[in-house]
């Protein structure tokens, strides 16, 4: 991103800016008293265990490496980062909390996983009062996803995403279109590249089922409109009048060839490509793909990479959804307490400021944080063109998922009904989703919810 939209991002974003966090020492950060640690190290020689996919993340590779510097140093202990692909880690992770005699000791999850775990994690409400966390320092999507909308803390909050509209301003400027806030105005921009004769995409969408991402954008579009998944009674809602009005914008975009065609089979990955490669102006999509887009290997695109809040709905809301990794303990672990010294450093301010900071090194650069104070931060914001204040933004709106065990039975009910809408354009979207309900309705009527 070039400076002048750097600084144009910054000014827009003065009223979510705060004051940033003080400068931290070298000697600082090298301090067992900052983290709080027992300087005696109690637990010198203990090796943890860290169940984790995906570790070459910059975010994941960039706590390896200053802990391996830094924590072992001032403690001990030694930590190794498991690196399960992310197309089994779900499975992994089930089996390893469970298992009475699993090498692990800490482990990251998705939100709608954990659900499925937490009679397996120590509970950490105790340990973030001792700590001194400031609990508040977490916006409401991401503590409802650490505690499963209940009184315990399972885990903490490690890696968030909030929903970003990343686009081309050239293309916008060449169109005269204005960036849009609602999925209308994403419609009636989409449809006036389209007429500039520009032979670009307006946008790339991914209803491709893999692994729930085409569930990421449908969920803005239906608490957008004012409905949800289920009722207050846990019936299903999604198939309401504005459920299937939410489900027809959603697959407008591919239905009315603003998005490719080829686009019904597309992953979030795929999708972001067509922007990076030039071939689309728009994407909405998770954050941490800035990086991806601002490394484009076209300058028309790098030198042109803009974003802004995803949209929300005409006359509704921009209620998207938060995505979180928090990170806790399995109760089962021979070394507790060791791995909760290790949590007051993975987790402290401190820490997560400093990795999102760290651009030294390209496979370490990263621009995830989720405490609020550092997305609020000055000089976080001034390194990544203002992308935290827009994040801060998106998150005081973004909302969870269902945190109950058995949505992740519903899980693949939903994404599979929506991928067979979104590649037959002339499918029956409110059949297939009475459908869709019938099958979440019996789900939970077998775990007992209707009782």
């Amino acid at each position: 991103m070039n400076l002048t939209r750097k600084i144009l991002c910054l000014l827009t974003l003065v009223l979510f800016l705060a004051l940033p966090l003080a400068s931290v020492s070298a000697q600082d950060h090298m301090d067992p008293a900052t983290f709080g640690l027992d300087a005696s190290k109690p637990y010198d020689g203990t090796q943890l265990n860290f169940l984790i996919c995906c570790s070459t993340a910059p975010q994941f590779a960039s706590a390896a490496v200053k802990g391996a510097e830094e924590f072992t140093a001032m403690t001990g202990i030694s930590v190794t980062f498991g690196d399960i692909p992310f197309g089994s880690f779900q499975e992994q992770l089930y089996l390893e909390a469970s298992n009475p005699n699993t090498e692990f000791d800490i482990v990251a999850f998705v939100d709608a996983w954990g659900t499925n775990i937490y009679d397996f994690l120590y509970p950490l409400n105790d340990f973030v009062a001792d700590a001194g966390f400031d609990w508040d320092d977490y916006g409401p999507a991401y503590q409802s996803a650490s505690t499963g909308n209940s009184d315990t803390i399972y885990g903490l909050p490690f890696r968030g995403h909030p929903l970003l509209l990343f686009y081309r301003q050239d293309v916008f400027d060449e169109v005269g279109v204005d960036v849009p806030s609602t999925w209308q105005e994403l419609s009636d921009v989409s449809q006036a590249i389209v007429d500039s004769g520009m032979g670009i995409d307006p946008i790339a969408m991914y209803y491709g089922v893999n692994v729930d991402q085409n569930l990421f954008n449908w969920y803005s579009h239906l608490w957008g409109a004012g409905t949800d998944i289920f009722d207050e009674n846990w019936e299903p809602a999604f198939n309401n009048e504005i459920g299937v009005a939410a489900t027809e914008q959603y697959v407008s975009y591919a239905r009315d060839g603003y998005s490719p065609e080829a686009s019904v089979t597309y992953n979030e990955s795929e999708a972001n490509q067509e922007l990076i490669q030039g071939r689309a102006a728009m994407f909405v999509g998770w954050w941490w793909y800035a990086s991806r887009v601002f490394a484009s290997e076209l300058p028309e695109v790098a030198d042109n990479a803009a974003f802004a809040p995803a949209p929300g709905w005409e006359g509704g809301s921009a209620a998207s959804y938060g995505y979180l990794w928090p990170v806790g303990v399995l109760a089962q672990s021979d070394a507790l307490e060791a791995s909760l010294e290790y949590l007051k450093w993975l987790l402290h301010p401190i820490t997560e400021r400093r990795i999102v900071l760290d651009a030294e090194d390209s496979a370490l650069d990263t621009n995830v944080a989720v405490r609020l104070s550092i997305l609020a931060d000055e000089e976080v914001n001034a390194a990544h063109g203002g992308l935290q204040g827009v994040a801060s933004a998106v998150l005081a709106d973004a909302r969870t998922i269902p945190l109950i065990p058995e949505y992740t039975q519903v899980i693949p009910i939903l994404a599979e009904t929506i991928n067979e809408i979104a590649i037959d354009p002339n499918a029956d979207i409110q059949g297939l989703l009475d459908i869709a309900a019938d099958d979440v309705r019996f789900v939970m009527q077998s775990a007992g919810y209707y009782d």
